[in-house]
């Protein structure tokens, strides 16, 4: 990404930096660090492994090597530590699926041209399962720290609204909480999955529904809504926090985790940058600042409001005050 202040040719050099990332996802596309996991082979060995070119496989794998992402012994190739980590599927730290989804994005992304031009949408590619895998994904490295600065305090029935994957849900209910996971049932059927693999069926209540128009429950000490407002145009957003008002017990409180905008929109690079990815994959998402989001908390009644900035997030919270 091209950061604030950069001077001469460096952002010429970032331009450039799509090629590192085809690189990165075709490697994941091919399975290639799964293929290289404890044991070292030769580029024509995995060749035959993969389906694929050994001279395009060597050249493919060098620059891996020269990544960092890989080790090279005379013909010889194997994961490096930061690969086995986070690019072979089942440990524990595997990224290996939002890869795919940036893969998907590649091919929308390439159509940004035609986005400038009608200011429509351009979804050339769309793959449910990798879009909701990937957000496992990458709430795993961050879930941790985000709960720690989540008050739970009294907290005994919370709702995580468009939950996805259920990963923050998991850890909720690890607390002894009883969680609710509302989503889309296409999505809830992988979130099950997930959770099923945790041990946790009995501890979270799966709630299909649509979150923009179906009724949400009630008697929540908490609701949880993560990464979901720069899907959806202000309106939505505002029904969102009109039913989740409702659905809160006195004194319950909601919890929004986002990407964010200062006033200026143009900073931090993350949410401005994410504001684009939401011009070519939605009808009427962006990224909003906290001032937006603080506000539309004060109009549909919650008080107290909050504001925390977490590295490229901010937690913003609110309270529905007893009467």
């Amino acid at each position: 990404m091209i950061k604030k202040g950069l001077k001469d040719s460096v952002w010429l050099r970032q331009v450039s930096s799509f090629t590192s990332a085809r690189i990165i996802m075709t490697a994941n596309n091919y399975r290639v660090f799964d293929n290289l996991e404890g044991s070292w082979k030769t580029a024509k060995r995995l060749s035959r492994e993969i389906d694929s070119d050994s001279r395009a496989t060597e050249f493919l794998l060098n620059s891996l090597v020269a990544f960092g992402l890989l080790k090279k012994q005379r013909n010889l190739y194997r994961n490096a530590s930061v690969a086995s980590k986070y690019l072979v599927k089942g440990k524990s730290g595997y990224q290996g699926d939002i890869l795919s989804h940036q893969n998907t994005l590649w091919d929308n992304w390439s159509g940004l041209d035609t986005v400038l031009k009608t200011g429509m949408p351009y979804r050339k590619s769309h793959n449910h399962e990798s879009f909701i895998l990937g957000m496992h994904n990458l709430a795993t490295l961050k879930v941790k720290n985000v709960l720690n600065n989540i008050n739970l305090n009294g907290v005994k029935r919370l709702l995580d609204l468009g939950g996805g994957p259920g990963t923050y849900s998991m850890a909720f209910a690890k607390k002894k909480i009883g969680v609710t996971l509302f989503d889309y049932p296409e999505t809830l059927k992988i979130a099950e999955t997930l959770i099923k693999n945790a041990g946790l069926t009995e501890n979270i209540r799966l709630l299909p529904g649509d979150f923009t128009k179906d009724d949400l429950g009630n008697n929540y000490d908490l609701i949880f809504i993560s990464q979901i407002f720069h899907a959806y145009g202000q309106d939505e957003c505002l029904s969102m926090l009109r039913k989740s008002y409702s659905s809160l017990n006195p004194g319950g409180r909601v919890v929004i985790q986002e990407f964010y905008l200062d006033e200026t929109r143009a900073n931090p690079v993350t949410g401005a940058v994410f504001a684009i990815n939401m011009l070519v994959n939605t009808q009427r998402g962006r990224t909003y600042t906290v001032k937006e989001i603080s506000s539309w908390l004060k109009m549909t009644g919650f008080s107290k409001i909050a504001s925390r900035i977490i590295n490229d997030t901010v937690l913003i919270t609110g309270i529905k005050m007893k009467r």
